[in-house]
């Protein structure tokens, strides 16, 4: 059953404005676009400068969302705009949320649903079953070249103590971490040719306005989140102490964790590539959806283990996987219409997954069967 931080509750104090197609915060990107080709392999799609953090861009208008507008595809030429409803939705103001879901136990409502995946253990590596044209959006989230990068640098990162869990705590808690996150990830987008600045990072316990909108503490089911209108991560104070509490470290680590591997998915060219490809199957909007959340939580599992001795998680193993599969996430109750992130299991599977394997090669999750993916 679904907590209040869960899927499917009251909306009616999501932030004022466009619609959002995964529940809140939504997402903008305001930085002048700059027409294309689309980016071969290991090439970042080039779409001008990025403004500075914290700076809001243009108005949405006809035919673009805050700038940005797909590159041509090769041979057929992508359509330049994002037209219609859905596509507002996806690049306006689409989610990089880690909702969570209290998992209460199944009962008899929750038992019903789809097939969910085994979250013992779990240690693939997810290989593509079909050969699209290359060049293509659905060849690149397929084949893109993060999958083939190695495991993250070990890291020094041993945890902040939370404390009471107050703003100041969770500061030095997060901002510790999240060096740890860059240092990790930056050789990764290295290895890539990207160069691109180190993200962002805002705790709030009071209102704040953002790139993506202002937003409330405390508001819908927002923990925190990736807004990739100036590359910078918020995290809400209260709301993670209202989940969570100051003692489920676990928690805050894979929150923090999974909010970065949106930041990936951007650098790599990820984000861009699942834009274009929902032009032309906008019926996938709600799978590629949680292939892409899933596949964040993986980057999130990878960067766990490189942190894995120092943090440390050696011994608290069996924890992390508890809280994994328990914690974030969606009922098998939530409606289907609903299902933007994944049952609480897929994302457990997909933290451990990534934990398992400790290389990029894992969070493949658009090549992965459905089953895995409910």
């Amino acid at each position: 059953m679904s907590s209040p931080y869960g899927y499917g509750g009251p909306r009616q104090d999501r932030p004022v404005g466009p619609p959002p197609g995964v529940l809140p915060p939504p997402q903008a990107a305001p930085w002048p676009p700059q027409q294309g080709q689309y980016p071969q392999q290991g090439q970042y799609p080039q779409q001008g400068q990025y403004p500075p953090r914290g700076q809001f861009g243009p108005s949405f208008g006809p035919g673009q969302f805050n700038g940005f507008q797909p590159p041509r595809r090769r041979g057929g030429g992508f359509r330049l705009v994002l037209l219609g409803f859905t596509m507002l939705i996806f690049i306006g103001i689409s989610a990089a949320v880690l909702a969570v879901v209290l998992w209460t136990g199944a009962d008899s409502t929750d038992t019903a649903g789809p097939e969910e995946p085994e979250v013992t253990g779990p240690s693939i590596v997810p290989t593509p079953t079909t050969t699209p044209e290359k060049g293509t959006a659905e060849d690149y989230l397929l084949n893109a070249d993060v999958y083939r990068t190695g495991p993250l640098q070990e890291q020094n990162c041993p945890a902040a103590n939370l404390g009471s869990g107050s703003l100041a705590s969770q500061k030095v808690y997060y901002q510790r971490l999240f060096k740890c996150l860059n240092d990790a990830w930056r050789p990764i987008f290295k290895d890539l040719g990207q160069n691109k600045p180190d993200p962002g990072l805002v705790v709030f316990d009071q209102p704040v306005s953002t790139a993506c909108g202002n937003f409330q503490p405390l508001s819908g089911r927002v923990l925190a989140f990736y807004c990739y209108g100036n590359q910078v991560m918020y995290v809400d104070v209260k709301q993670m102490n209202r989940a969570f509490g100051p003692q489920q470290d676990l928690a805050y680590l894979m929150t923090i964790a999974h909010e970065y591997g949106h930041h990936v998915q951007g650098v790599t060219g990820l984000f861009y590539a699942r834009a274009v490809y929902l032009q032309d199957h906008p019926e996938r909007k709600l799978d590629s959806s949680r292939r892409n959340e899933l596949q964040a939580s993986c980057f999130a599992g990878v960067f766990s283990k490189a942190v894995a001795k120092s943090y440390p998680l050696t011994d608290r193993e069996d924890e992390f996987k508890e809280q994994s599969s328990n914690s974030f996430g969606e009922s098998p109750s939530t409606p289907d219409d609903e299902r933007t992130h994944g049952l609480a299991t897929s994302q457990g599977f997909w933290i451990q997954n990534g934990y398992n394997i400790g290389a990029n090669k894992a969070c493949d999750t658009f090549a992965a069967p459905e089953r895995l993916v409910q």
